[in-house]
């Protein structure tokens, strides 16, 4: 929907909804149309597009700060800071710029670094369009607008534009005065007050910093490529860190509060006994059904032993990074039985999982080349995607015809595609040989964490890999240690110059104090056990498939392809309090809840072990379905 009067443009809308929608979201935009602040309309017009479901590229919606300002002054200055923060030097000019462009239909395309102003026409500007958040499919249309929602889906869309390094906006609606500055690295930022109230001064600026050849494939994708934006709030206080003039510990307090309210406080559980399928909490036996102890190996005596022994020969701390003095017989034992296991040439270990993802992928990817990541792909992953400072595009979860899609219509210097083996939330399997089929025809580098796929899946627990057969390895096997191996640490399988090169270019393995010597010793005698006795693997996996029976049985659907079994609950209090009836149960299960899922996919996250006896299987399920079915 467009609308104006006397050839001024008074207001703009539009949506991405289904057909069987566009009737009543036509009603609410005629009515938005003719009750808009800017003035009545003499010239209204709507327009339907088709489009076709493949076209679209999705992206998650930026996150949402709030810095609450008391003047204008204080929001233009507070935008000052933020481009600094980014590596944008002038600032001052750029804020300037933007208050002096007032009421354009579109946004100003300026240089980042020259302030050369890039779009065609100065007195139309560049207008993005082409965009909704995909919940307008799922929500009854509102004649109003939301300021926010509307420019949190523009800036997410606009942050993702080649060469687009941040956008300013003010709006020209004179009863709002928030601002926002957006980036990639920053999120979406609001400031709470950049213009006096009644004002009817607005601009917008999408900052570039790309080759000036290419600034027409900017403007194409910000005004012809459809786009959706993945679990966008609709209001600020849904998503929202909030900084203010009050005291830094009362911020503190008002954000537990607010977790508190949302059912999204986290605490830690206590335990006083050794992991295994049953603990002890609280002075009280109970069975374990969260943890990634899959083959009961953390608490195995000859793992044990090994720590033991490899502290009275090396001590206990390493003492120094492995490049410096931290590198020790064990490390590179370990190093190499992890790459003959996986069957690559070389590995490298990291302390942590989660180091080895975010030291790796800003090794491999920069400025200017892009990361293909899974919409569901590990924290980890997010943020060494995020660290890279290189584009990411995230495809729809294991949908390799969104992968390839998003592929050829990206423009990059070089590629990565990146995705979990085992879904951690899901327990869903990649579909590892089209994933690195693709990688392979566009001349990708391939990287996949086996994170819960060591040890569980395959034949012999070698991983995703064994499972599909396939002869043609990715780039990067990501792994832990402390999973189904109940060690600690996390390693990369490859060949040998890729990691020679991370060992050399990845910052979290390079200025990280090399793990302790008697977890590696720890490590390496539980891949030692995991070869020696892959009934370990069988047996996890009979239990498994026993335990899904017996959830059937009493009423409960779900599914999995490894050891992590989701039942989704929805609502965050309704997955806290059936974990917490679980628990006077004496069973521990985890309530999985937003940010680490979507919101209203709140769920118990089940994990079997090869430990656990069909009698505490039987015993679970039963409770399981019981809490799950009552009122």
């Amino acid at each position: 929907m467009r609308a104006s009067c006397s050839g001024k443009h008074i207001s703009g809308a539009e949506n991405i909804i289904p057909q069987s929608y566009v009737t009543t979201y036509s009603s609410a935009l005629l009515d938005r149309a003719f009750n808009h602040a800017n003035g009545q309309p003499d010239f209204v017009n709507i327009k339907a597009e088709r489009l076709s479901a493949e076209t679209i590229l999705h992206f998650p919606a930026l996150r949402v700060t709030t810095v609450s300002v008391s003047t204008p002054e204080d929001g233009c200055n507070a935008m000052v800071r933020i481009l600094h923060s980014i590596g944008i030097s002038r600032g001052e000019e750029i804020v300037q710029i933007l208050n002096s462009v007032c009421n354009m239909r579109g946004a100003v395309l300026l240089h980042a670094d020259t302030l050369e102003r890039l779009e065609p026409d100065s007195q139309r500007g560049i207008r993005a369009t082409l965009m909704d958040s995909s919940r307008s499919a799922f929500q009854t249309p509102n004649s109003q607008k939301n300021h926010f929602a509307e420019a949190l889906v523009l800036a997410t869309k606009v942050v993702h534009a080649p060469g687009v390094v941040a956008e300013l906006c003010i709006s020209d609606d004179p009863n709002y005065v928030t601002g926002y500055v957006a980036s990639e690295q920053t999120g979406y930022v609001r400031l709470t007050q950049v213009k006096r109230l009644n004002s009817p001064h607005g601009g917008r600026i999408f900052l570039y910093r790309g080759a000036k050849e290419d600034v027409d494939k900017t403007i194409a994708y910000l005004e012809t490529q459809p786009v959706l934006v993945d679990g966008a709030p609709t209001s600020p206080a849904e998503d929202s860190v909030t900084f203010s003039a009050r005291s830094r510990l009362d911020w503190i307090d008002s954000q537990l509060q607010e977790l508190k309210d949302r059912n999204l406080y986290r605490t830690c559980t206590e335990f006083s006994s050794a992991p295994d399928a049953s603990i002890q909490l609280q002075g009280r036996d109970t069975l374990m059904f969260a943890s990634n102890n899959y083959l009961n190996l953390a608490n195995d005596p000859r793992v044990k032993s090994a720590a033991i022994e490899a502290i009275a020969q090396f001590g206990v701390g390493s003492g120094g990074s492995r490049l410096t003095t931290g590198c020790y017989t064990v490390h590179n034992k370990l190093e190499q039985a992890l790459a003959q296991f996986k069957g690559t040439k070389a590995a490298l270990l990291f302390n942590t999982g989660f180091a080895a993802n975010s030291g790796v992928i800003p090794a491999i990817c920069g400025e200017g080349d892009a990361i293909f990541s899974d919409e569901l792909n590990h924290a980890s992953i997010i943020d060494g995607c995020r660290a890279s400072k290189a584009k990411t595009i995230v495809y729809r979860h294991n949908d390799m015809a969104d992968l390839e899609c998003k592929i050829q219509n990206a423009v990059f210097r070089k590629g990565l595609v990146v995705s979990d083996a085992v879904f951690s939330m899901d327990g869903d399997l990649l579909n590892l040989p089209e994933f690195l089929s693709i990688a392979q025809k566009y001349d990708l580098f391939s990287m996949v964490d086996e994170a819960h796929s060591t040890g569980v899946i395959g034949d012999k627990g070698i991983g995703v890999c064994e499972y599909f057969g396939c002869k043609r390895l990715p780039d990067i096997l990501v792994g832990t240690l402390s999973k189904a191996l109940g060690a600690e640490g996390g390693f990369v399988c490859g060949e040998n110059r890729i990691v020679d090169y991370l060992r050399n270019k990845a910052r979290s393995f390079i200025f990280s104090t090399a793990m302790p010597m008697s977890i590696a010793a720890a490590a390496l005698k539980a891949l030692e056990i995991l070869q020696s006795e892959p009934e370990r693997v069988v047996t996890l996996r009979r239990n498994v498939r026993y335990f899904l029976n017996r959830l059937k049985e009493n009423g409960v659907t779900a599914q999995t392809e490894s050891a992590i079994i989701p039942v989704l609950v929805g609502d965050e209090e309704k997955a806290m309090r059936l974990a917490s009836n679980l628990l006077n149960d004496g069973i521990y299960v985890s309530a999985i809840r937003y940010p680490t899922v979507k919101r209203s996919s709140a769920r118990l996250r089940l994990t079997i072990s090869s430990a656990h006896s069909y009698e505490c299987l039987d015993y679970a399920a039963q409770c399981i379905a019981r809490r799950i079915l009552e009122r």
